[in-house]
């Protein structure tokens, strides 16, 4: 636990921008004090992401190799980046279907991208400078149906060209003559590959559909589990890729903690949070505050509360996910021995995290920690892979009888337990959660680790 003035001191070097009271005059004294400025620290070296490769290759692989896969062919954006390191612009304007990935099992086969010969000159050549990529770009049909040229920005003087543009274009050159549409495109990619009569794990109906046009003999599976099980251990450039994410969203919930007497209701802590993470190159995805994850709920905070919060953003497409409990001044006794028990619990469940060990037996050791202090409150202890996805791991299906609970923790796995209560009437909410390391030996926190009980 950490009071009041601890909290404030260790938030100076945290969350920089943490300002000390501006009374000096019985005037100021008497106003309400002001919120912290929001700092804007700076921005880490992500350049790696240009040069290697997000999926784990090796795992990819041997997951291929065991479902019988010969290639995936992907067009979901999280699926295109982490098989492309490229996510698709036209999608992030309402536009679907605007890039494949063909990602063969046979490393000898290039991977293989599908997508506008605009976009692949004007936004692709700035991210991706990997080996082995192949690019099929798309135009417009010309009155007798063969492709346009792919259209680059008109040069008014080749002299003033920078050395950035000039790669552009050479990158823009090197890619196959493009074609009328995406589909053709994506035919000729896969005539290209020798995969006209291949098993295709594809994550979209619509490719289906585009296959069901060409000249394609072979058979298609669903690809979504079988990348999140990819997923579920990370390659290297993931695991840097987390720890600025995670860090980042510590960060921005800490600086929003300092804000918490200033506030003045949930509403203008949800909007601090979204803030803060933006500052440090975050994208909020969800605030859960005292228990809801109401995006227009705003209550009034009072001396008094004590209430959880559980923090949700992302960097680059891959997510940090904390949780602490607040006390604004003294809290109701229960709220002290819920704090306390789960607290207690998750460091027991930590301390046992191995590879291996199955996620039922994860909340089992949560569980009877719990029972174990005599605490009767209800927590799930629920784990979950944290990644592309808040819950990055394959889904439960009832008809194929899988289950969460039987998945089992991998080495190079990022993982969350999450430790709310999930009872009512205790005086407040509480929440604990932190991402942590799956090692060869146990787990490591993967972010700056406050305390579980922060009181403003």
């Amino acid at each position: 636990m950490i009071d009041r003035r601890s909290l404030l001191t260790t938030l100076g070097a945290a969350a920089a921008g943490v300002a000390t009271s501006t009374a000096n005059s019985a005037a100021a004294s008497a106003a309400t004090p002001s919120a912290p400025a929001i700092s804007i620290p700076s921005r880490p070296d992500v350049s790696f992401l240009r040069t290697d490769e997000l999926v784990n290759r090796e795992r990819a692989q041997a997951v291929m190799t065991r479902e019988n896969i010969d290639a995936f062919v992907v067009t979901q954006p999280t699926n295109v980046f982490y098989l492309g390191n490229h996510w698709p612009n036209l999608d992030r304007m309402g536009f679907r279907h605007s890039v494949f990935v063909i990602y063969p099992r046979d490393p000898q086969r290039p991977v293989t991208l599908v997508m506008s010969g605009f976009l692949h000159y004007y936004r692709y050549a700035d991210d991706v400078e990997l080996p082995n990529r192949i690019v099929f770009p798309y135009t417009m049909p010309e009155a007798d149906g063969s492709a346009a040229p792919t259209r680059l920005h008109r040069v008014l003087d080749e002299s003033l060209l920078s050395s950035r543009e000039k790669y552009r274009r050479k990158t823009s050159a090197g890619a196959e003559p493009p074609s009328p549409s995406a589909d053709v495109a994506l035919q000729r990619a896969l005539r290209h590959l020798g995969l006209t009569r291949a098993r295709l794990a594809i994550d979209d109906p619509a490719i289906e559909r585009l296959l069901g046009k060409q000249d394609f003999s072979g058979s298609t599976t669903p690809a979504e589990d079988h990348l999140r099980r990819i997923r579920l251990a990370k390659s290297p450039a993931e695991i840097r890729l987390m720890r600025i994410a995670a860090q980042h969203n510590v960060d921005a919930a800490m600086a929003m903690v300092a804000t918490v007497r200033t506030a003045g209701s949930t509403g203008a802590l949800r909007n601090r949070f979204f803030a803060e993470a933006a500052a440090r190159g975050n994208q909020a995805v969800f605030i859960v505050i005292d228990g809801s994850s109401s995006e227009i709920a705003d209550a009034p905070i009072r001396d008094g509360m004590a209430f959880s919060i559980d923090c949700v953003s992302s960097f680059l497409h891959y997510h940090g996910d904390f949780a602490r409990t607040i006390f604004v001044g003294e809290p109701h006794p229960l709220m002290r021995r819920g704090t306390s028990a789960i607290f207690t619990a998750w460091q027991e469940v930590r301390s046992q995290l191995r590879p291996g060990m199955r996620f039922v037996d994860v909340q089992r050791i949560g569980r009877e920690s719990m029972k174990k202090q005599g605490a009767d409150f209800s927590v799930n202890f629920t784990p979950h892979s944290v990644g592309l996805w808040h819950s990055d791991h394959p889904q439960p299906s009832v008809a194929e009888g899988r289950s969460v609970e039987a998945l089992v923790l991998e080495k190079n796995m990022v993982l969350s337990v999450d430790c709310p209560i999930m009872d009512t009437g205790m005086g407040g909410t509480c929440h604990l959660e932190d991402l942590v390391l799956i090692g060869e030996d146990g787990a490591t926190p993967i972010h700056s680790v406050p305390p579980n009980i922060l009181s403003v």
